[in-house]
């Protein structure tokens, strides 16, 4: 989870390199027009099944380091997933049927099965660090063209895809970077093979210069970083078999009920939450911080303005990951609370205000989003982090304060509020129909 107001330890993408292939003459306008299209068929899918190798080199003159992650990532409707996934740091596969949720570590030989809804708060170890990346496949592909104001097209090429030629467009642009008003100049080279058959992106590189920072220390390492992403498998909104939602443990596979690494961070996350209790402390039960929303307009709206209401805020940025994922569970309870008075607002804290609203869009987020560029949020409710949820009621007092993405604590704070919510505590599969 990112610490405000920087990362203790980052990687940050720095100045770009330019691309080896000289461009075509089609207009830029067009290649964005492509990529925006192609990546809309993403966002707009409500099931898929995508496999992904990537590969990442990080060079200089005293380094070169090399890394493959294998990724497989299939959702349905129903909260039906299956995520697997590969990599240097472990091996681990997470599967739901909608009702029953297991997560499989491979090289501890080690599952839990927890119903829906009542799994553990994301965490991350070090086993399922492939499945997350696995996990934001289908989104990060989705977002490509967030940060793009214009693309280039080079000339066509024919991309090896397990053996089958597959003929490409092939689209070069600058990505701009994540946290554009604090690091301006952090940017990446990105080049995008389109399928023209399908229209769907059969690989990606990205190119870009990177440093690594140390704790106390004004130094900087720099160093070369690359990586090329092959999808051999894209189906969008095709039919998936019931088997693939279904898990069938090794026969040397353990039931536990944590593994012990969700133990460790467990106790971590513990002393961390002492810590967000203080600041908890000081405003649970009393009337919230009054703080001017400045919404897409630029106008500035009182917090104040909405008592009457429940109110859930959620501060998050479009470079947190974990605050992505949020937006995701928020998305989920909107659709059963949204019509019952719940009143949601997200505000991106220190982001890009473009970047920000142009992933809510393709996300299609139903509800209003403001932007917290002087860091307004942060000072009136002192979160350790981000993502950030605070629950105010209808008298405008804070009843729900969380540094993290425990869905649960969120569901049961809502529940709270009154008898017509009194549902949304169970998760959404068994909710009473």
């Amino acid at each position: 989870m990112p610490t405000l107001p920087v990362f203790s330890f980052l990687i940050f993408l720095a100045a770009a390199v330019a691309a080896q292939t000289a461009p075509q003459s089609a207009p830029p306008s067009e290649a964005l027009r492509l990529l925006n299209e192609v990546t809309q068929k993403y966002a707009d899918a409500k099931a898929y099944h995508l496999e992904a190798i990537e590969e990442e080199t990080s060079t200089n003159e005293l380094r070169r380091d090399w890394r493959k992650t294998v990724m497989s990532a299939i959702e349905a409707p129903d909260n039906r997933y299956r995520y697997e996934g590969r990599s240097p740091f472990g091996s681990a596969v997470v599967v739901s049927d909608g009702k029953t949720v297991w997560k499989y570590h491979v090289h501890e030989h080690l599952y839990t099965q927890q119903m829906f809804g009542t799994e553990t708060p994301r965490i991350s170890e070090m086993e399922e660090l492939p499945v997350e990346i696995a996990k934001r496949l289908r989104r990060n592909l989705a977002h490509l063209a967030d940060r793009v104001k214009s693309a280039t097209l080079l000339p066509e090429e024919t991309v090896a895809v397990h053996g089958d030629p597959r003929r490409c467009f092939v689209l070069h642009y600058t990505e701009e970077p994540w946290e554009k008003p604090r690091y301006p100049d952090f940017s990446q080279e990105v080049t995008v093979w389109i399928d023209k058959e399908r229209s769907v992106i059969v690989k990606t590189l990205r190119r870009g210069q990177a440093y690594m920072g140390f704790p106390g220390s004004s130094a900087r390492i720099y160093f070369l970083q690359e990586t090329t992403t092959l999808f051999p498998v894209v189906e969008l909104d095709e039919n998936t078999p019931d088997s693939s939602f279904m898990f069938t443990p090794p026969a040397d596979a353990k039931l536990v009920d944590e593994f012990p690494t969700t133990k460790a961070f467990r106790q971590r996350r513990e002393t961390d939450m002492a810590v967000d209790s203080k600041a908890a402390a000081a405003l649970l039960g009393k009337r919230a911080p009054e703080v001017q929303l400045k919404s897409a307009d630029g106008k500035a709206i009182p917090l104040s303005s909405f008592i009457g209401q429940p109110v859930l805020i959620d501060l998050w940025a479009a470079w947190c990951e974990p605050c992505k994922d949020m937006i995701s569970d928020l998305k989920k309870l909107y659709s059963q609370v949204g019509d019952k008075g719940l009143l949601f607002l997200t505000v991106d804290h220190r982001d890009d205000a473009a970047t920000a609203a142009n992933f809510l869009d393709v996300e299609h987020v139903p509800w209003r989003n403001f932007h917290d560029e002087d860091g307004a949020m942060e000072k009136a409710f002192n979160p350790r982090g981000i993502p950030f949820q605070v629950l105010i009621d209808r008298d405008g007092k804070v009843v729900f304060y969380q540094v993290g993405d425990d869905v649960g604590k969120l569901r049961t704070a809502i529940a709270k509020l009154g008898p017509e919510y009194s549902s949304v505590s169970l998760p959404a599969s068994t909710k009473p129909q």
